[in-house]
Order: structure tokens, then C-alpha cells, then sequence
């Protein structure tokens, strides 16, 4: 086989190599569109698709944590899998039923009463299968880990604004209670007589004296002749 052959051979190889690479979806996964696609928009119909990944069970409950701004009872369902109802929980809603057939999508749709005003709004996902498989789709995209492997679809939303960092929050300075002013009784007092214990005596000793006097004086009075 010449040279030329040889070169148009692999060249023939490798296109079709990567005509197959490219043709090739990629890994199945859980998908989110919204109607209108508008931050606070009212009324917006949100599509979630369940992509099927088990080849010997099929799906029976799509359960999904709603973004920040969107509470589960501003949801109500609008359509999904024949005989599915919708159940609410603190920061999800789950829609489920009878087991779909092996290789089934899982859609459903809900619609939500006001969107919120983020930039973009990401839906976490597990997907449950008869066999009591789940399938997490739960991770979001940051700075050191750009492309999950398994992660919550987002949608962005037209008009968004990004929210400011919430501040750490700041604990109140211990405030200590003045302390109890005490007061202290004023002690007791009792009022002496004028001129204290000193004049009482000398009054007693004066008194005395004048009853002596008076005494002396009746005696000589009765002594003298009449």
C-alpha cells in the first residue's frame, strides 16, 4: 500500500472518528426551562425534564428544592406523567405515581407565582427509579469546581440583578445592668430633753436644794416663840 493511500486511509479514520465523537450525546441529565424567562416575572411556567438513566428500572418521583425566593406553596402543578400528583415540603415539592416504563423521560410543569430577581435560579433534583435508585443532581457550579459532575440545572433569567453579599451576622455587645444603688437607712435617733443629761441633774439638784430650803424654814418658823 503506497504512502498516499496510507495518509488518505488515516485521514478517512480520523474524521470519522470525530464525526462519531461529536454525533454522541452527551451523559443524560435533568433539564429546566421557564416561561417567560424574565426575573420577577408572574405567573412563569416552569418545564422540568427527568432524563431517564436506568436501563432495568424506571422513574417514579422527581423531587425538587426550589431556589432562594420561591416558596412551595407558590407552586401549583399543571401537567406531568398520567395518574402523578404533586406533594409540598419545607423547600421542595415532589411530583410522583406509578413507576414510568424503562427509558421514559419524566416531565412535568408547574407553574410559579413570581420568579425571583436573581441573575440566574438553579432547581435541585433527585430522581428516584423503582429499584430504589436516586439520581442526585444537586451540585452547583463555583470557582474552583466550574463543571460538576452532577449538576442542579439553572436557568438564567433576563433583567436579573445580583444580590449583595449578606454581611456575617454581627452579635449584639453584652450590655451588664448598672448596678443596684443601695441606699442606706438612716440610723434612729432619739431627741434628748433640752440641755441633755447635764441640765436634768442640775435641775434634780436645784429642786433639791429648794425643798431644803423650804424645810429649814418651816423648822425655825415652829422654833420661835409665839
Amino acid at each position: 500500500m503506497g504512502l498516499r493511500l496510507r495518509s488518505i486511509l488515516a485521514a478517512g479514520l480520523a474524521g470519522l472518528a470525530a464525526a462519531v465523537l461529536v454525533a454522541t450525546p452527551a451523559s443524560a441529565h435533568t433539564e429546566v426551562e421557564i416561561e417567560p424567562a424574565r426575573a420577577g416575572a408572574a405567573n412563569a411556567v416552569v418545564t422540568i425534564t427527568a432524563e431517564a438513566e436506568n436501563d432495568g428500572a424506571g422513574i417514579t418521583s422527581v423531587q425538587v428544592f426550589l431556589p432562594e425566593g420561591i416558596a412551595p406553596a407558590d407552586v401549583t402543578l399543571v401537567s406531568g406523567p398520567s395518574g402523578w400528583r404533586m406533594s409540598t415540603d419545607a423547600d421542595s415539592y415532589t411530583v410522583s405515581g406509578r413507576a414510568l416504563s424503562v427509558g421514559a423521560d419524566a416531565r412535568h410543569r408547574v407553574r410559579v407565582r413570581q420568579l425571583p430577581t436573581d441573575p440566574i435560579i438553579y432547581f435541585k433534583v433527585l430522581v428516584t427509579y423503582s429499584d430504589d435508585r436516586v439520581d442526585r443532581w444537586i451540585e452547583l457550579p463555583s470557582s474552583a469546581n466550574p463543571t460538576p459532575e452532577n449538576p442542579a440545572p439553572g436557568v438564567r433569567l433576563a433583567g436579573g440583578v445580583s444580590r449583595p453579599p449578606t454581611p456575617p451576622p454581627t452579635s449584639a455587645p453584652a450590655t451588664s445592668e448598672p448596678p443596684a444603688v443601695t441606699t442606706a437607712a438612716a440610723p434612729t435617733t432619739t431627741a434628748s430633753p433640752a440641755g441633755g443629761g447635764n441640765g436634768l441633774l442640775i435641775g434634780l439638784i436645784l429642786a433639791g436644794l429648794a425643798v431644803a430650803g423650804v424645810t429649814a424654814f418651816l423648822l425655825l418658823r415652829r422654833r420661835r416663840p409665839a
